[in-house]
Order: structure tokens, then sequence, then C-alpha cells
């Protein structure tokens, strides 16, 4: 790891510990690139890409000789993270999917090897493929993150059953943080997990981070009842929420798990 600061925009690398100290946080990427292809249509009709693929298509160029989607294996900065002394919060992959179908097991499973060993830092991961994901036994200090489904070719109808689905797929992971990005918070999501808590007892997350839509520095703002609705559910489930700086609302979260 080149010791590289999370981005402006990843603020919940920057994570606040029960006695108050707040961690710094980086950003590794031992892999890069993705398949996914996400784009999201915006309310105005414009559709926009992925903020990785922008950014390696046009500042990191020389690192993504191959474009954005094409899957780089790079073993040189496994150890990064064993060379950064002080605890950090450390998100693994801003650039890439490392739960990827396109991923190779013994690649990942170098590293969560090293996140493992180097027990001090607290590591995110975080995954649009949560299907692969309860394959992978994680080390005690790695908080496991699924994304929200999203598409300009999908409907809500589509998105909602996809995310019951991923709650499905997150409920037989095992890990000591298990939390998912609701950003951008684009359909009435709490329907979904209306219907998930009329069979069961808990969501399958303990952590949630909310999000508006953008599309480079224009901001499209969820339904305020979209929200609103949602944040009843998750308090009344005692899921803490961090709100990402993009998203408008009266009263602002940063809530960790403790």
């Amino acid at each position: 790891m080149n010791r590289q600061k999370a981005p402006k925009g990843i603020e919940w690398t920057r994570i606040r510990q029960a006695d108050g100290r707040v961690l710094p946080g980086y950003t590794w990427n031992p892999t890069g690139g993705c398949l996914h292809g996400c784009t999201w249509e915006m309310p105005d009709g414009s559709v926009t890409e992925c903020y990785a693929k922008t950014v390696a298509e046009r500042i990191a160029r020389n690192s993504y000789v191959h474009g954005f989607e094409h899957h780089y294996w790079r073993p040189k900065a496994l150890n990064d993270p064993l060379r950064l002394r002080d605890p950090a919060g450390i998100f693994v992959g801003s650039m890439a999917d490392l739960f990827g179908h396109w991923v190779p097991r013994e690649q990942i499973v170098q590293v969560l090897d090293v996140m493992g060993e180097a027990h001090w830092h607290t590591f995110q991961t975080l995954s649009k493929y949560p299907l692969r994901l309860p394959e992978f036994d994680f080390p005690e200090n790695v908080w496991v993150g699924v994304s929200l489904p999203a598409g300009h070719t999908m409907s809500a109808k589509g998105a909602a059953r996809a995310l019951s689905a991923y709650l499905r797929h997150m409920e037989a992971i095992e890990a000591s943080v298990r939390f998912l990005s609701i950003e951008p918070l684009w359909f009435d999501a709490a329907p979904v997990f209306a219907r998930w808590l009329a069979e069961r007892e808990r969501l399958p997350f303990e952590w949630a981070i909310i999000g508006a839509a953008s599309n480079g520095r224009r901001l499209f703002q969820p339904q305020p009842a979209w929200t609103e609705s949602l944040l009843e559910l998750l308090d009344a489930q005692g899921i803490p929420v961090f709100f990402k700086g993009n998203l408008a609302w009266h009263e602002w979260r940063d809530e960790f798990p403790l």
C-alpha cells in the first residue's frame, strides 16, 4: 500500500472507535479493475458510470493500461498494510471488487491472510457479488460489505428482488461486522427489509451506509419518504447508520458499529 489516504468521498474509512478515537482512513488495492460494468440512470435521464472507472481511465491511466474492465493482480502490494504500524481503517478494493466472479480464489485467500496478519487494522470490503462471500472465512478485524443493487437497465422492482437475494447471501456470511452500502438510495428499499423482518427477527447486517446519487458534481437526493422510512426501520433494529457527505437530511448521522 502506498499509504494512499482515502478519498474525501470515502468518509466511512475513518472509523470512530468506542473510546472516541478516530482511525485514519486509507485505501488498499492489491487487485484492480472490475467487470460489473455498473452504470446508473439519474432522475434527469442522464447516465453515469462507476467513479472508479472514471478515475482509472482518466486520472490513473498509467496504472490501468488495459482499461478498467480488466482484472489486475498486484502481489507487490500485498504486504503494504503490514508496513503501516499505526492502527487504521483500510478500505480494500476502492478500485476493484475483490470478490468479483472473475477474481481467482487463491488471490482472495492471499489478501484475507494479510488482513488477518495485520490484526491491528480494521479492514472494510465492499462487493456487488454477495453470492461468493459466504465461501470465505473472514478474520475478526474484517468488516464485510455489500452494495445495493443498481443499474440503469434495472427497474426498482427488479432491484427490490435482487436486494432480497442479497440479504439471503448476507445471512450466510460469518463476519464480525456485515454492512450494507445503500448508495445511492435510488428506490424505496424499506419495504424489502420489512418483508424480511416479517419472517425473521433480525436484518442480516450490523451497519448501514446511506448516500445520494451523483453524476459528477450534480447530486440527486432520494425522496424524503424513502430515507425516513428506511431510518425508522434501521433504528428499530438498533443498526447504526452512516450518511455519506452527499446526502441531504435534517439530522446528521455518522454512527459506527462499536
